[in-house]
């Protein structure tokens, strides 16, 4: 037992010898007890070590889990898990973008909206987080800076369906409905008939009166 940080020790009986100067067998008993008590008492008074603890996943691993989480319906852990890896990865902007993508899901348009800018801070051609950024704003009426954000996504990847069909939601919003079909008819084309996309562009089509 210990009593104020020392060690209380109890009486030995050691069997086979007799205690007296004389006896060799007793003399090295002794000697290997002290040592043994010796040890004991240098470890229970050692100074203690600072032990770091490192975190055992990277940011890639971490982005995963979080795909993951969110493939199985758990949004809370998957936007945990966005925000540990984005802290990892400090550079890497695809955290950010899912994390948005999560809160978007969730209808939390302003946070999706600060997920989707902070992923622009670390890669400002990120045109993923232009049309989605784009996307939220316009579920804020935030129409004329969604439209800046979509034209810079269609610019830099024109043959992306999605992009053009954010484009086409935010001219029609900004109410250009000309160039709105035009975006529109070329996401269509890009576009199988059986995608949710598909009939998202039909809705803005028959909302400019376009019909085939």
């Amino acid at each position: 037992m210990f009593s104020n940080g020392k060690k209380d020790f109890p009486e030995w009986k050691l069997t086979g010898c007799m205690p007296g100067p004389g006896n060799n067998k007793y003399q090295m008993t002794r000697t290997i007890f002290t040592l043994l008590v010796l040890c004991t008492v240098l470890s229970a008074c050692s100074i203690p070590r600072i032990v770091f603890l490192t975190d055992p996943l990277t940011a890639q691993e971490r982005n995963d889990l979080g795909v993951s989480y969110e493939l199985m319906g758990e949004a809370e852990l998957a936007l945990k898990e966005y925000e540990l890896a984005a802290g990892e990865d400090r550079n890497w902007d695809q955290p950010l973008i899912n994390h948005g993508n999560v809160h978007a899901g969730l209808e939390n348009w302003k946070q999706a909206e600060q997920s989707y800018r902070g992923a622009l801070k670390r890669n400002p051609a990120n045109p993923e987080a232009m049309n989605n950024l784009a996307y939220v704003l316009m579920k804020q009426d935030k129409n004329r800076e969604a439209l800046t954000w979509t034209m810079k996504a269609v610019e830099i990847q024109p043959e992306n369906p999605f992009f053009s069909a954010t484009h086409g939601w935010a001219l029609l919003k900004t109410d250009n409905p000309e160039e709105a079909e035009k975006a529109f008819l070329s996401a269509l084309e890009k576009t199988p008939a059986q995608s949710p996309l598909h009939q998202h562009i039909r809705e803005g089509l028959d909302q400019i009166g376009t019909h085939d």
